[in-house]
């Protein structure tokens, strides 16, 4: 039983961590990374 817990608990956090990657891959890729700037300063001057 404790080991079907860690199992499926592990399981659950790797399918979050790819799809986390996968989310980050997929914005830096598009086109709306460019409007999403971290860093605006030089547009407010």
């Amino acid at each position: 039983m404790f080991a079907a817990t860690v199992l499926g608990f592990s399981l659950v956090l790797i399918l979050c961590i790819v799809f986390f990657v996968f989310y980050l891959m997929v914005g830096l890729d598009s086109s709306s990374s460019i409007k999403v700037d971290p860093m605006p300063e030089n547009q407010i001057d």
